[in-house]
């Protein structure tokens, strides 16, 4: 299944293709690095800096849920990936494993043909086998029919609902754990306000004393909290369920978030302090930073660890934050709101804390009245399809039909009559021909090609 979103910059160098991480990909396969998915226009970048953190080697820290995109279809996966592999495994039995394939679902006069599904469902089961036969992993699709028997179908909007759902109760339950262990009593009624920035992903803590705010965010601080809350927030948008979209994740410079990244991970540096005059940043040994971020780039273009054209689609964002100056415009901070023990979104009423929910029934109601009318439409399909004759066995019949009437019916005609292959590879009116010209009843007068152009296309025969 894919999701569209809108292009934006990329704050990272781009990886190779082959590397890239899609929603279709093997859920057991490994890959070095963290990259996910931000609700901040939907770029992709990973953190690189972690100086500001508190990090503990001495004992357990308590962390936040790790992102995945993934995570949310991991079960969908596994099902579609324990079937299909099953099912391949028989398709190679077969000396031509496509071409089984392909009569399962829409050879009515095969054997193994798959009766009950609808025009639409046969598509994606033979895709989905087609795949797998390649050695790829198959998509995750709502109306697959494994899907459907297995779970009733999937929509990304309610698995996201959910799926943030999870994670929120997984962070309060976090956040709880860690003021015990720190020995934090947060008095009762008082409402903090937690902001992460998106640089060094840093936990700010408001709403206290200052004393009590720095224990808070001693405590909060720890491992990867930090990055994994700014995540969580992010994809909390209610924008994405039909509710107004809050200041914050509109506001903000999404570009200086994206060099400030391609700039760390390229070179370790801190854009922030570097010196930057006359539209221009420097190293601190003077160097043009650009220039120094052209060669590093060529360096890892030649080992393959980037795609050599990338670069460039960085520029036009460096220019302008260069330009600019790092100070002209405001960082792409993202709040969330604390009370009583529990997260809440700021500023909608389409969120996941205490009293903040009740959205989440309706979306799962018009999901259930999708389903129904997927499943209402799915019958009348099936219906009208049973009652259709397929063009393949048009094409027979009309073949069949033609054959009695040039040779008639009857035993004294049975040698001369022509017996239809369903499985060749070859079309019926070649079988014909070929039959025919057996029979003495069709003499070739010449070895050239004719090519039929216009309403026959793609005609190729021998006169």
């Amino acid at each position: 299944m894919q999701v569209n979103n809108n292009t934006t910059y990329s704050n990272m160098p781009e990886v190779k293709q082959r590397e890239k991480r899609e929603i279709t990909i093997n859920i057991n396969e490994k890959k070095e690095g963290k990259v996910f998915s931000s609700g901040q226009g939907r770029q992709a970048y990973t953190n690189y800096t972690r100086e500001a953190l508190v990090k503990d080697e001495e004992k357990n820290l308590t962390t936040f849920p790790q992102f995945s995109v993934l995570s949310k279809y991991e079960k969908y996966f596994k099902v579609l990936n324990d079937h299909y592999t099953k099912v391949n495994e028989e398709n190679k039995k077969f000396a031509n494993p496509r071409r089984h394939i392909h009569d399962k679902y829409f050879n009515t006069k095969s054997p193994y043909y798959v009766k009950g599904l609808t025009k639409a469902e046969r598509e994606i089961c033979e895709n989905a086998e087609l795949c797998v036969l390649r050695g790829e992993a198959p998509a995750l699709c709502a109306n697959d029919p494994v899907i459907r028997k297995n779970f009733g179908g999937c929509n990304m909007f309610v698995e996201g609902m959910e799926w943030n759902q999870e994670i929120r109760n997984e962070m309060n339950d976090a956040i709880h754990q860690l003021f015990q262990e720190n020995g934090i009593v947060i008095p009762e009624d008082v409402d903090l306000q937690f902001t992460v920035d998106p640089y060094d992903f840093f936990i700010h803590v408001s709403g206290v004393n200052g004393e009590l705010a720095r224990r808070i965010e001693v405590a909060l601080n720890q491992g990867e909290n930090g990055y994994y809350l700014y995540e969580h927030i992010s994809f909390c948008d209610p924008v994405e369920y039909g509710g107004e979209e809050p200041e914050q994740y509109i506001a903000g410079d999404k570009e200086k978030m994206v060099v400030y990244h391609l700039v760390n991970r390229m070179t370790g540096l801190d854009i922030r302090e570097l010196e930057n005059k006359d539209g221009k940043f420097y190293t601190p040994d003077g160097k043009d930073l650009w220039e120094v971020l052209k060669e590093k780039y060529k360096e890892m273009a030649a080992d393959g660890s980037v795609d050599a054209s990338s670069l460039n689609s960085y520029a036009a964002a460096y220019r302008r934050v260069a330009t600019a100056g790092w100070e002209r415009t405001s960082d792409c901070n993202l709040t969330i709101g604390y009370k009583d023990g529990s997260l809440y979104d700021l500023d909608t009423s389409y969120g996941y804390g205490f009293g903040q929910t009740a959205w989440q029934n309706r979306v799962r109601n018009w999901y259930e009245g999708i389903k129904e009318e997927y499943m209402r439409e799915r019958e009348e399909e099936l219906k009208r399809e049973g009652n259709v004759t397929s063009k393949f066995e048009m094409r027979v019949k009309e073949t069949e039909d033609y054959m009695k009437e040039t040779f008639g019916e009857g035993s004294e005609n049975d040698s001369r009559r022509v017996e239809v292959q369903l499985g060749s590879n070859l079309p019926v009116f070649l079988e014909v021909l070929e039959r025919l010209k057996k029979e003495g009843m069709v003499v070739l007068l010449s070895n050239r090609i004719l090519n039929l152009h216009g309403e026959i296309s793609g005609f190729d025969f021998r006169a």
